[in-house]
């Protein structure tokens, strides 16, 4: 019995331990690859319409999401609404947020 492509698009959500970057989205399989070139390429979008590309169903669709929202690709937009998710992708490729370096950089480059 082969597994469904919800269920390979999952696992490789959760075989991901760092953050998932624009650029590591070759890396997945269809129609996980698909949908989110799509999505990250709008920039602002609704569960609505990338769950229309991902073909699975609205659960299992926010459950992707949500993975997502957790690697940091993704962010919950503040309009979103009881009725309507909306998400924002993140299109750098540093998710990270930046630290200060220390104050004593230059002494020790000197």
């Amino acid at each position: 019995m082969s597994e469904s492509t919800y269920e390979i698009a999952i696992k490789e959500l959760e075989a991901r331990t760092e953050d998932i970057r624009p650029s590591d989205v070759v890396l997945f399989s269809e129609p996980l690859r698909s949908a989110l070139n799509f999505v990250i390429r709008l920039g602002r979008f609704s569960l609505t319409e990338f769950e229309e590309k991902l073909e699975f169903t609205r659960d299992e669709t926010k459950k992707v999401a949500d993975l997502l929202v957790e690697r940091n690709l993704f962010e919950v937009t503040r309009f979103s609404t009881a009725e309507e998710t909306y998400y924002q992708s993140r299109l750098s490729a540093q998710t990270r947020p930046l630290t200060r370096p220390p104050s004593d950089i230059w002494k020790k480059i000197d």
